[in-house]
């Protein structure tokens, strides 16, 4: 959702090319994207995700523009958001390796979050 309105135009469009064979997740993404989709429409700029200042699972605001949160990151769950959030209360990570033994998240966590 923070690439552009043409990005989310192309993911509904994945989806919904799918039909059938699209996910549970993945239809349950229209809606947000559709949202995403009405912001930009409105001039509504979004910042992109950060580790230190996006919020495990809700958009936040910050000076006229949006930030999502850790879990709108397909493959970051509400849990490893909000363990991630909990971690870096305790300070900056000092690599990963740091974040994943501080949080307890996944390496497919890692993955999604190396994906931004």
């Amino acid at each position: 959702m923070c690439h552009g309105a043409d990005k989310v135009k192309e993911a509904i469009k994945n989806i919904n090319a799918k039909g059938n064979d699209a996910t549970p997740k993945e239809k349950a993404m229209i809606p947000v994207l559709e949202v995403c989709m009405e912001m930009y429409a409105r001039k509504i700029e979004f910042l992109p995700l950060d580790l230190y200042k996006s919020h495990s699972d809700r958009f936040l605001e910050e000076g006229g523009k949006i930030r999502p949160p850790l879990n709108s990151l397909p493959g970051v769950g509400t849990s490893a958001a909000k363990s991630i959030v909990e971690a870096r209360e305790n300070g900056e990570f000092i690599a990963i390796d740091d974040m994943v033994k501080r949080s307890g998240i996944t390496k497919a966590v890692v993955e999604a979050l190396q994906g931004v």
